[in-house]
């Protein structure tokens, strides 16, 4: 093989995204860079995306520090030649398992396809009644089969995970898995994204030990959908290759079962995922400009075409809207009189799953269902009105509001803020919150401890700042 980097190194192996590189010099490590590549429906596809392999290295280096408590990594340093600086990193040569090990949160995807025809996912039998996107009561081991480029990875039930790799090591992987996907979610869900599911690979060391390689949580191994719009039954807006995959099933013509090459991805639709990609990067670590400093090729401005908002509203199910209609209808709730009340969405809540010595889950509490603190922009000042049970008594009370620091993107920000342009409210941008109102005996004189509970529990001070004020 000959390399496509100029580094004058070994190739030793190369995928559809990362190729693999042996360091003479350094005998028992590898030289893992990632390529700007996308590829979908088992297609390396066309263009790269601009900047893609410093985003999926610098998320995997994020996370191997946050697991570090969790799991043994095969990193071993970011000190790695400046053709591909920013791209690469040195690891651990380890002795890889053939699987990937997936976990899922919600149903989606594959497993959404399984569930509709047999009521399960790899064997393990579901609750009747949901839906695609719905969370599950507990997070659910489904390992694959690791394809060679060109063919298709299978999902596999866990006793044919055994027959692979042994029933102790099968053992070791579920448990590391969905200790990493516990985590890992609730790390995610702090800064406002679901963690819908995931794939991470794991190798073994010659001393035996089991380390986690590969890349991980990453926008290719992961789907990440924006807390504020989970839907679930409808469309959930990902921050991964989701939206490439749609644009190829719905907006180009293509059928991705035919014999043809797929299509070359519009400029637009490049320009789109890249920022979905940088968005999940931001989100994730609080960094406004996570690529600042990496030598990051020069974008123009991404800007939402016709194309791309067609493709969008025409992936939506018949029951729910498309991201065009879904930002109007945001714009005409911050643009309403303040006594229409616009819907709370329902989320729905879990304890961290805890996982037994055998690997497996343990039984799933009684969920409870909780609603989200109802957003607040501003625009305005919400107003109290109606007399019913809810009407907060005219005494004092203390709000807490809590807004995206000012170097944080606010995705949903700007979404109503690009609908209420296109409504003609021009000259106006929103940034959104939330807004707590706090009643109770003597509030007015325990704001030390409101604060304390504002930064312990209402806002995430990585990348939220809070105001504490008396009403009333």
């Amino acid at each position: 093989m000959t390399s496509a980097d100029d580094l004058g190194l070994p190739l030793l192996s190369e995928g559809k995204v990362r190729r693999l590189y042996r360091l003479p010099d350094q005998p028992g490590r590898l030289l893992m860079v990632a390529t700007d590549r996308i590829s979908a429906y088992d297609h390396i596809l066309s263009p790269d995306i601009p900047d893609k392999g410093k985003v999926l290295t610098g998320i995997s280096l994020w996370w191997f520090g946050q697991l570090a408590d969790v799991v043994e990594n095969h990193l071993v340093s970011t000190d790695v030649p400046e053709a591909v600086a920013g791209r690469a990193m040195v690891v651990e040569e380890l002795e890889m398992f053939p699987v990937e090990c997936v976990v899922r949160g919600y149903l989606t995807g594959s497993g959404w396809a399984e569930y509709q025809k047999t009521r399960s996912v790899c064997g393990i039998e579901l609750p009747g009644g949901l839906k695609d996107g719905s969370r599950l009561p507990e997070p659910i081991f489904t390992p694959a089969t690791k394809a060679e480029y060109g063919e298709h990875d299978e999902n596999i039930d866990f006793d044919t995970l055994v027959g692979i790799v042994g029933a102790d090591v099968a053992a070791e992987l579920r448990r590391l898995s969905l200790a990493i996907y516990a985590k890992a979610e609730q790390i995610a869900r702090d800064r406002g994204i679901i963690l819908a599911d995931t794939k991470v690979e794991f190798g073994r060391r010659a001393d035996g030990t089991i380390v986690l390689g590969d890349e991980v949580l990453t926008p290719d191994s992961s789907r990440f959908w924006d807390a504020r719009d989970w839907h679930p039954g409808g469309k959930n807006p990902s921050f991964d290759k989701q939206f490439v995959r749609d644009w190829l099933t719905f907006g180009s013509g293509w059928n991705s079962k035919s014999e043809e090459k797929p299509p070359v991805l519009p400029d637009s639709v490049v320009a789109a995922t890249r920022k979905r990609y940088l968005e999940a990067w931001s989100m994730l670590t609080g960094i406004a400009d996570p690529l600042a400093g990496t030598n990051a090729e020069e974008q123009p401005p991404v800007e939402e075409t016709a194309e791309q908002q067609s493709v969008e509203a025409t992936e939506a199910p018949a029951d729910a809207a498309g991201d065009v209609a879904a930002e109007a209808d945001v714009a005409e709730a911050a643009a309403a009189p303040a006594d229409v009340a616009p819907e709370t969405a329902q989320v729905s809540t879990r304890p961290e799953p805890t996982i037994d010595p055998a690997g497996g889950p343990e039984p799933a509490a009684e969920l409870e269902s909780a609603a989200e603190p109802e957003p607040t922009s501003t625009i305005e000042e919400s107003t109290e009105t109606g007399d019913g049970p809810d009407k907060i008594d005219a005494m004092a009370r203390v709000v807490v509001e809590v807004m995206p620091k000012p170097e944080i993107l606010d995705p949903q920000g700007k979404a109503i803020t690009g609908a209420l342009g296109r409504l003609g409210h021009d000259g106006l941008t929103v940034r959104q919150g939330k807004r707590f109102e706090i009643t109770g005996e003597g509030v007015a004189e325990r704001l030390d401890e409101i604060r304390a509970i504002a930064e312990e529990m209402l806002a995430n001070t990585v990348i939220e700042s809070f105001d504490v004020r008396v009403e009333g």
